[in-house]
């Protein structure tokens, strides 16, 4: 298995079973974050551009949280989400969690995972963003890449615009939420 336990491709046309990268159980990945070890903080909002070849430099103080292997996939909003191991770890129990007799659980679940897509941050600290992930968000060439505490997303100007909250509607949210 390679990384986050997929199949890797061979020389000569076949898969094999690599060596594992990714958290091998996703429930250990949360345990680990349960017992104290340091919790990621994804934050501030910043403006780049996607490459010709598809690629995104991801802000150095968000790489210096990432490391070196990450997951991008889409979110629940019309963005792209870029996850560390341990957070996709995560997302995957809750995931798997989820009753699979309910068809919007299949769905949900079908969604998220069929969009993931596994990938290192290069030399440059780049990622490859795919073109179905790009279209999913409505993405061509500017992007806004933003902070999300657990994870950091990566936004169409224009859709990130529209969602942005309107002076006195911040207050409201937070009081709706009791924050």
């Amino acid at each position: 298995m390679g990384p986050w336990g997929l199949l890797c491709p061979r020389s000569g046309g076949e898969w094999s079973e690599g060596e594992q990268r990714g958290p091998p159980d996703p429930t250990k990945a949360l345990s680990v974050a349960s017992q104290g070890s340091q919790r990621l903080s994804f934050t501030g909002e910043f403006r780049h551009t996607i490459d010709a070849k598809g690629r995104l430099i991801v802000p150095v103080r968000m790489r210096d949280e990432l490391g070196d292997e990450v997951v991008l996939s889409r979110w629940l909003d019309p963005c792209i989400a870029i996850w560390s191991p341990d957070e996709w770890g995560a997302i995957e129990a809750k995931l798997r969690a989820q009753p699979s007799g309910s068809s919007a659980a299949r769905r949900l679940v079908r969604k998220i995972a069929a969009s993931a897509h596994p990938d290192h941050v290069d030399k440059q600290g780049r990622v490859t963003v795919p073109l179905h992930l790009r279209e999913l968000a409505g993405i061509t060439r500017d992007v806004v890449v933003v902070g999300a505490l657990n994870r950091a997303e990566v936004w169409s100007p224009d859709r990130y615009e529209q969602q942005e909250l309107e002076e006195g509607q911040l207050e409201e949210l937070a009081e709706d939420l009791d924050f």
